[in-house]
């Protein structure tokens, strides 16, 4: 299973940086977790579309068609090579 989970930072350093065991950060991960997200089986490559520029068409089209056709393209490219967050969950098929 894969979840999300939103962590405060400072936990973040004191669980993995400091090597001591606090029981009360132990706990607030714990309710971190419970609280997190799980990721349906078989998602897909998740990216920050956030992080993705506008588009800026650099050609002139012929036709108003051709200019949506190109956006859909480079839009696609543009996706298709974005920085992965989490990779795709590949479902077992059985």
């Amino acid at each position: 299973m894969q979840i999300v989970i939103d962590i405060d930072d400072n936990l973040y350093t004191r669980l993995f940086d400091n090597g001591d065991e606090y029981v009360a950060d132990m706990r607030r991960a714990c309710v971190a977790i419970r609280k997190g997200t799980p990721l349906p089986k078989g998602h897909g490559r998740l990216i920050d579309a956030d992080a993705l520029k506008p588009i800026s068409a650099p050609i002139a089209p012929l036709t108003p068609e051709d200019n949506v056709h190109y956006e859909l393209v480079y839009m696609k490219d543009r996706i298709d090579h974005a920085s992965t967050i989490i990779e795709a969950d590949k479902e077992d098929k059985k």
